[in-house]
């Protein structure tokens, strides 16, 4: 989990996110108190033969007021920053839930591998037995031995199949935590028993979903589309500005001379777009009612997962129960038949039956394992 929220991929493109929006705050403010300069020269090139290259004039365009446009830019870029903190948070959420259920499935197909093995060495022994009756004349029908080599390769091909996926969930799993995909790293078996103890009381769903990072992220959403109709209603106003400059030089003739004088200018400007700026203002209006209507969507959908999740994890972990019992009495049923088989006590298909049996049962005990543990960590995840 830790390994997940530190080196993904996807969290640290989503980290770079959030600096870029940083940045984006950062610029905003700059422009909200901080006029703009310019510094310009441009002459012809017999002066600049004669006089050389230099500043004639330093002018600030200040303005005063201009509908609120910048200050509701830099109040946006704040919003746009913090849904970018939100985000970041949700991609960590997004990588610990996909690197542990490609933990669950790696987990399986190596417990699959196990039982089949098992299977197979057990067949050999009893192949090898029959083979040797078989040539001491004993009768053995041909037929036995046979049908034991059938089931040898059979078992054979769903370990290779075992094996291949292992090493393809596996591999998965490296690329989500960012390891090589050449990594030799053990995983430990899990005990869910452990670790569903370790989580305490999971407490019934609450009743604040729009305080969850999910709710707070909604929430966002529909500000930075209030601040975009405040910014499109700032073109409805002419903009003010203060224009202080001073003048090092000016042209007279074919000639710099020298002057330094300042002056001090102001002015208004503005642009009459013939109702253009009134759409724009409806466009974002109606962007801001959609927004608004998928905020209540969401946290109705946020309540409602919730709850779903809540009762998933009750359903699941009573499945859990009977299923880890399930493997556990299979499991002893398979060392009994292991000791009939080798004493020809049981048939071969009877035998096949029981690690069959015990196969599915592994497979869907972790199954029940994993969803169990990613709908606790999903239903965690809601309440963050």
């Amino acid at each position: 989990m830790n390994r997940a929220e530190s080196s993904n991929g996807e969290v640290k493109i989503s980290e770079l996110n959030t600096l870029i929006k940083n940045k984006g705050k950062n610029k905003a403010l700059k422009n909200l108190i901080l006029p703009p300069v310019n510094f310009s020269t441009e002459e012809d090139w017999e002066i600049v033969k004669d006089e050389g290259v230099g500043f004639k004039e330093v002018e600030a365009y200040i303005p005063i007021f201009q509908g609120g446009k910048v200050y509701n830019a830099y109040e946006k870029s704040k919003v746009e920053y913090n849904l970018g903190v939100k985000e970041e948070r949700l991609s960590i959420f997004k990588a610990q839930e996909e690197a542990v259920g490609k933990y669950f499935d790696t987990l399986n197909y190596k417990e699959q591998f196990k039982i089949t093995k098992g299977a197979i060495e057990a067949l050999n022994k009893q192949k090898n037995r029959l083979e040797g009756l078989y040539k001491t004349g004993k009768l053995v029908p041909k037929s036995e031995v046979l049908k034991l080599e059938a089931d040898i390769e059979n078992n054979r091909a769903i370990n290779m199949e075992n094996f291949q996926k292992e090493k393809n969930s596996l591999e998965t799993l490296y690329q989500i935590l960012n390891y090589p995909l050449d990594s030799k790293i053990e995983l430990k078996d899990f005990n869910g028993e452990e670790y569903l103890k370790s989580l305490g009381t999971i407490e019934k769903p609450g009743e604040y979903p729009e305080k969850t990072t999910l709710g707070v992220r909604e929430e966002l959403k529909v500000k930075s589309a209030e601040y975009d109709v405040k910014i499109a209603k700032g073109d409805l106003y002419p903009t003010l500005y203060v224009k202080p400059s001073h003048k090092f030089k000016e042209k007279i003739g074919d000639k710099l001379h020298t002057v330094n004088e300042g002056v001090v200018e102001v002015g208004f400007r503005y642009i009459f777009e013939w109702g253009g700026t009134l759409d724009t203002i409806k466009q974002r209006e109606y962007a801001l009612d959609q927004a608004k209507i998928r905020y209540s969507n969401n946290i109705k959908g946020i309540s409602l997962d919730m709850r779903n999740k809540y009762r998933e994890i009750e359903a699941l972990y009573g499945q859990s129960l009977a299923s880890k019992k399930r493997v556990d009495l299979l499991s002893e049923n398979l060392e009994i038949d292991n000791l009939r088989y080798d004493n020809e006590l049981i048939t071969t298909f009877d035998y096949l039956n029981s690690v069959n049996e015990l196969r599915k049962a592994k497979e869907n005990y972790y199954k029940v394992q994993r969803a169990l543990v990613l709908t606790i960590i999903e239903y965690k995840n809601l309440y963050r």
